[in-house]
């Protein structure tokens, strides 16, 4: 009796294991389930603590809310023998989680959608936490990428704001070369001072780089050229002075009957004759570089004063580029002393390839082009490709391009190595906007555009190419649509505080 009441005992202890056994194996799909629902990126597709479920239809709902994940997991991976490779390797399928999601600048994991991939219509009519239309609110509009400006900001005729705006325009759209040059002085800006004497420099007043104005004088020569033609000058001009006297004492004499006037005659030919002498005299002062009132000083001096001294000045305003003698040094009539030029307006010559020559033919035009400032933080130049030479190196294969830059602050000197961006003309045009216009975020780039009243909204937009200041919308923008151009940065940095403090950025 006892032996089969013990029998029974473990009949029943047994038959409370496999039941026990049973429910596991029966629960476990479940407890996989609602342990990735709420893990999985806890976004309004996963809101289990927003769901008032019963405890009968709760798997139902926890599968739903699987299958609604839109992370890729697969149909397999939603249940069957895959489960445990899924609960096993969790980061394997969640560690990027934040890139199955539309780049946005909200917080990660928040299933939200990017104001860059929402129509304008769905910003508009989107609610904020504060139950009004987001946009409106001074709270909320930033995570819409939607910004509210008072016209007080913006730049106009009669004020200056920190916010300025243009509309797109269409521009021809050339072909893009860069070419290497060198800054060379501008040919018709530069003078190379020498003298037509020989002699020796007695005094340099001019060094390298030193600016100077015309009539300054550059350096003072010693020459025995200039003594004699000093010399020269004083004896022509006292034999004029006796001859001219001399042809009016024929004259008074003539009047009173006392002189014949073949005498006259003579006299005053005499005088013509003493008065080219001296005229060329002077000439040859002139061209040695005396100007006409120093010439005239000369009438002062006394024989015994005489020098071979000769100031050399320029002709022109500019900066002394380079200085072949100093002093003491002997020259020759015609050496090359110092090269002055005027840079606030200089060369660029360059090398185009054979292969690239037929993009810079001007047809009887001029092209404008870039050039980039070394050092300067990329700041550029606008400048003219104004010849192309009609002959090829044949050294090189080479053609040389002349580039004609404004340069009134300096930053261009002879001598540098400088890059050119040329853009061949085309017929072809294309929508731009300032370069300033085109921000990036996660490598996504937009513009703020006018909506309504005092918002704007940024708006994504696919570029082209950037040339002379403005880049190419393939896409994205309307040429009727106003873009924010000065200050858009600003209106960035705004926008993007949420991202700054949501922690997206880490």
């Amino acid at each position: 009796m006892q032996q089969g009441e013990h029998m029974k005992k473990n009949q029943l202890i047994i038959g409370i294991c496999v039941l026990i056994m049973g429910a596991c194996v029966v629960g476990w799909p479940w407890m996989k389930i609602s342990a990735e629902s709420s893990t999985c990126c806890p976004g309004d597709g996963h809101a289990l603590g927003n769901k008032a479920n019963t405890e009968s239809d709760a798997p139902k709902d926890l599968m739903r809310d699987h299958l609604e994940c839109n992370h890729g997991h697969g149909e397999d991976e939603q249940f069957g023998e895959n489960d445990m490779d899924h609960q096993k390797a969790p980061s394997e399928k969640h560690v990027n989680c934040g890139d199955q999601h539309v780049h946005s600048h909200d917080a990660c994991g928040g299933g939200k959608r990017s104001d860059l991939d929402r129509t304008i219509e769905e910003l508009w009519a989107a609610k904020c936490e504060h139950d009004i239309l987001q946009y409106t609110c001074d709270e909320c509009r930033y995570e819409l990428g939607v910004v509210k400006l008072s016209d007080k900001i913006f730049s106009g005729q009669n004020q200056k704001g920190i916010v300025s705006m243009a509309m797109p325009m269409q521009r021809p759209l050339g072909k893009s070369l860069s070419l290497t040059g060198e800054v060379v002085p501008h040919d018709l800006r530069s003078i190379r001072i020498s003298t037509v004497v020989s002699g020796t420099i007695r005094k340099v007043l001019a060094d390298i780089g030193a600016k100077v104005s015309k009539g300054d004088i550059l350096f003072e020569l010693d020459s025995l050229e200039v003594a004699e033609a000093k010399a020269d000058y004083l004896k022509k001009a006292a034999a004029y002075q006796m001859a001219a006297r001399t042809a009016d004492r024929e004259a008074s004499l003539f009047a009173k009957k006392i002189s014949a006037e073949v005498e006259v005659i003579e006299a005053r030919s005499r005088q013509i004759e003493a008065e080219i002498e001296l005229a060329s005299s002077r000439s040859r002062l002139e061209r040695m570089g005396f100007s006409k009132n120093e010439i005239k000083a000369l009438d002062l001096q006394t024989p015994a004063s005489i020098n071979g001294h000769l100031a050399v000045k320029s002709d022109i305003d500019g900066m002394v580029l380079d200085r072949f003698a100093g002093f003491g040094d002997q020259i020759s009539a015609g050496q090359e002393v110092m090269l002055v030029s005027d840079i606030s307006e200089v060369w660029i010559k360059a090398d185009i390839k054979e292969s690239d020559a037929w993009l810079l033919s001007l047809h009887n035009s001029k092209i404008s082009c870039e050039v980039s400032v070394p050092g300067a933080d990329g700041k550029t130049i606008p400048g003219i490709l104004e010849a192309v030479s009609p002959k090829m190196d044949e050294t090189t294969r080479t053609i040389r391009a002349r580039i004609s830059v404004i340069n009134p602050d300096g930053l261009l000197r002879p001598g540098m190595f400088v890059h050119v961006n040329v853009t061949s003309p085309s017929s072809n045009t294309v929508l731009t906007v300032p370069d300033n216009a085109v921000l990036s975020d996660e490598g996504r780039n937009f513009v703020f555009v006018h909506k309504e009243n005092d918002y704007w909204v940024r708006r994504p937009v696919e570029t082209g190419v950037s040339f002379g200041g403005f880049t190419e919308i393939r896409q994205g923008l309307a040429k009727d649509q106003q873009v924010i151009v000065e200050g858009a940065f600003l209106l960035k940095s705004d926008v993007l505080r949420e991202k700054m403090g949501a922690g997206c950025a880490d």
